[in-house]
């Protein structure tokens, strides 16, 4: 059902629509083919991020800085309702404890951050 050809395997592609959602599909998979060695990180952040935000829904976006030529990165937003204290404080174990082992090559196209809902 994929709109774009992409050469990502369909498994794969199911697999992290299970954990997240897209906004902007295409390019959330376009961007993915063209950075293949995202797939397995973005597979096993779930697990990760469930840890320090379980019930958390998650999303993928790609983002782009019109002032910073080239910027142009994944961006997975975890939202929830904590404290922004204790949720910042739980990003950053998050990031020290699994983030920063990522290669360069991962942290240069990709970041996670914190989202709240409207009502909040």
């Amino acid at each position: 059902m994929t709109d774009t050809a992409i050469s990502i395997p369909q498994a794969e592609v199911e697999s992290l629509e299970q954990f997240y959602t897209f906004r902007g599909r295409n390019e959330v998979l376009q961007f993915l083919d063209r950075h293949p060695f995202l797939v397995p990180v973005l597979l096993e952040a779930p697990e990760k991020i469930r840890h320090y935000f379980p019930d958390s829904q998650l999303f993928l976006e790609v983002e782009r800085d019109p002032e910073i030529i080239d910027y142009v990165k994944l961006v997975l937003s975890i939202l929830m309702k904590l404290d922004p204290n204790e949720a910042v404080a739980r990003l950053n174990q998050l990031d020290w404890n699994w983030g920063l082992h990522n290669s360069y090559e991962v942290r240069s196209k990709f970041f996670t951050t914190l989202e709240y809902p409207d009502e909040f």
